[in-house]
């Protein structure tokens, strides 16, 4: 076991799924960086962060939340319409009420914007749910921050 959990195959810097350790840390910061626009936006607009245990306890096993790629698993509806080819994802309600809200308070959110604009390109051109790696949705939003913070400057 390496870090709480079985490595994959001869490799011991893999996961089970095949991803090294390192693509564990940046989907785990690309999830941190967009959770920390969204509790900055609702700080701004006056809303109550829900704490984890108040999010478990009203889930109540109804719903298990995991990254991306960590294990099997049935999808959202957003991972079925990308898996479906339908055209349509429900990001502008999921995700642009945060870039709403922090357009509304002044507070910029360019990595939940690059994960909106993304999803919807997805959705739009029949993109298969993780044909983008991860280095590149971060090139992707690692761009967007710089341009926020040379605009804000």
């Amino acid at each position: 076991m390496e870090h709480g959990r079985e490595t994959g195959g001869d490799d011991p810097g893999l996961t089970p799924h095949g991803r090294t350790d390192a693509d564990d840390r940046a989907r785990i910061s690309a999830r941190s960086r967009a959770a920390a626009e969204g509790r900055a936006v609702l700080a701004a607009a006056g809303i109550d962060v829900v704490s984890a245990a108040e999010e478990s306890d009203a889930r109540s096993g109804r719903m298990e939340l995991r990254l991306p790629g960590d294990g099997p698993r049935g999808g959202g509806s957003s991972l079925q319409n990308l898996t479906r080819g339908t055209g349509t994802i429900e990001a502008d309600y999921l995700n642009g009420e945060v870039t709403l809200l922090g357009r509304l308070h002044g507070v910029p959110t360019p990595v939940v914007d690059v994960l909106l604009r993304t999803a919807d390109a997805f959705a739009r051109d029949r993109r298969r749910a993780g044909s983008m790696t991860l280095a590149e949705l971060t090139a992707l939003v690692d761009v967007e921050v710089k341009m926020a913070h040379s605009v804000g400057a």
